[in-house]
């Protein structure tokens, strides 16, 4: 097995535990599994060939609320069902981790410069993931209905 196909199984096993964690139907579970592969996937590919960190997790998490919102659609159940499970191995724990670290430590500039990163890449999963639900929206999701005072009585 190469790195990538050990990293994205990896990628799935933790998702499924953490979607076990947050009490997903059973039902559900495999989908919202393949979801955290996915996004794992996604950012591999996008790091190698995009070459900025934070546009990878962007496009990531445009993947993964994508593919939630289809996989929401699909099954008939709310979309925060695959979203909170298949973005977890985008979130960035270790750049969490470190600024504290360096704030513990005493090093201001370094724990300063670590989680201006780490807010950028969360920032970035935050915007993705509301970019990918207004697009589900304005494509597929929702029908464009008149407002109520414009309906026919």
């Amino acid at each position: 097995m190469t790195g990538s196909a050990i990293q994205l199984l990896w990628a799935f096993l933790a998702t499924l535990g953490f979607g076990i964690l947050f009490r997903a139907p059973l039902r559900d579970l495999p989908f919202a599994a393949f979801g955290g592969a996915l996004s794992w996937g996604a950012y591999l590919v996008l790091r190698t060939f995009a070459g900025s960190e934070s546009l990878s997790f962007f496009v990531a998490s445009i993947v993964v609320g994508i593919y939630a919102e289809l996989a929401a659609a699909l099954l008939k159940r709310p979309a925060t069902l695959f979203i909170i499970s298949a973005i977890i191995p985008l979130v960035p724990g270790a750049g969490m981790y470190r600024t504290m670290f360096e704030a513990v430590a005493g090093n201001a500039e370094a724990s300063a410069a670590t989680g201006f990163q780490t807010l950028t890449l969360a920032g970035a999963i935050a915007g993705g993931l509301a970019v990918a639900s207004a697009v589900s929206r304005i494509l597929w999701l929702k029908k464009p209905t008149l407002p109520r005072f414009l309906r026919r009585r």
